[in-house]
């Protein structure tokens, strides 16, 4: 006999709770690490690539200047900017810094959220006596409905 297997025949295999956990705090991690701070880095393509000095403009000139100024101002402890900066730099950095710190505390209350989810509390077993008193006191609920049913009929 030749057997064909249809294309529609899809194999599932369930994870155990375990697993899933791995894979969801493996998820969580890369998720942290995308608000990360960068490395900075230079390109080497054309695109960002920089026009050479004695080929800048003025205006090309100060807004290189201010990009780099900036490069170094982002990257400063909050005790640096306070020391080093003012005025406008000053406000710029610690404008920049508060949304960065929100940003982060949000992606913090988010993992801490999602990790809630995934952790699923486990309601603990009941002991054979328990399971007795409970099967008495339902047997006992259910004959004094009945009482008060026949009490009532009469």
């Amino acid at each position: 006999h030749h057997y064909r297997l249809s294309p529609h025949i899809y194999f599932f295999f369930p994870l155990p709770p375990a697993t899933m956990r791995i894979a969801t705090l493996c998820c969580l991690i890369a998720g942290a690490s995308a608000f990360a701070p960068a490395a900075i880095s230079r390109s080497s393509t054309s695109l960002m690539a920089r026009v050479p000095d004695e080929d800048r403009t003025p205006e090309m000139k100060e807004i290189y200047d201010i990009a780099d100024r900036w490069a170094e101002i982002r990257l400063y402890s909050d005790e640096e900017a306070k020391e080093k900066l003012s005025g406008e730099e000053l406000e710029a950095y610690e404008r920049y810094n508060a949304k960065v710190k929100e940003d982060i505390k949000k992606a913090q209350e988010l993992a801490l959220m999602m990790a809630k989810s995934v952790e699923i509390p486990q309601v603990a077993k009941k002991s054979k006596t328990q399971r007795k008193k409970d099967a008495w006191a339902k047997k006992q609920a259910v004959a004094a409905a009945n009482a008060a049913a026949e009490a009532a009929n009469v």
